[in-house]
């Protein structure tokens, strides 16, 4: 019975309404985190980009993680850094977790400023982008849209991510 039931089911006409690719890993707080979360992050979107309609994502997902993960060595202390990106309905999600309770503030720095423009550089990348608590610090989040295009058989690009909370 399962066998006729699958069998229908798996034809060639027959594709997956999402298809979600996701990377996760821990990184110490120091400096060196930053090019290996970008490296680690860069080569796990290369290798969905197949599904990703949008060439420019891979390098636009880079720089939202080196700065949320430069944010979180400058600002978090000595605790681990959590370092997840997910491709989920066109929608690649990036977040960076860390030990600080403090939520960082969108501001524009001094023009003179060498630094102090990471979360803004993140929102202008981002389609999305914000905060959440989590029970050991905060996560800071981003979303950039690299839609599939409907022919390719996968779901919109309006589709979200379903899952809002950090990890």
């Amino acid at each position: 019975m399962w066998s006729r039931f699958l069998g229908a089911v798996a034809t060639d006409s027959w594709r997956p309404l999402v298809e979600a690719h996701q990377l996760t890993f821990t990184l110490p707080p120091t400096p060196v985190a930053v090019p290996v979360a970008r490296r680690r992050v860069r080569e796990a979107i290369a290798a969905w980009s197949a599904v990703l309609a949008m060439p420019d994502a891979v390098d636009t997902v880079e720089l939202v993680v080196s700065e949320l993960v430069t944010n979180a060595v400058r600002y978090a202390g000595h605790h681990p850094i959590g370092v997840r990106a997910q491709l989920s309905g066109g929608v690649v999600r990036v977040e960076v977790s860390d030990a600080s309770r403090t939520t960082p503030k969108l501001a524009l720095p001094d023009k003179d400023s060498e630094g102090g423009r990471g979360l803004f550089l993140v929102g202008v990348l981002a389609d999305r982008f914000g905060t959440a608590p989590t029970d050991s610090g905060k996560c800071c989040w981003a979303e950039i849209d690299a839609a599939v295009p409907p022919s390719a058989g996968a779901v919109s690009a309006s589709a979200p991510p379903t899952q809002r909370s950090c990890m």
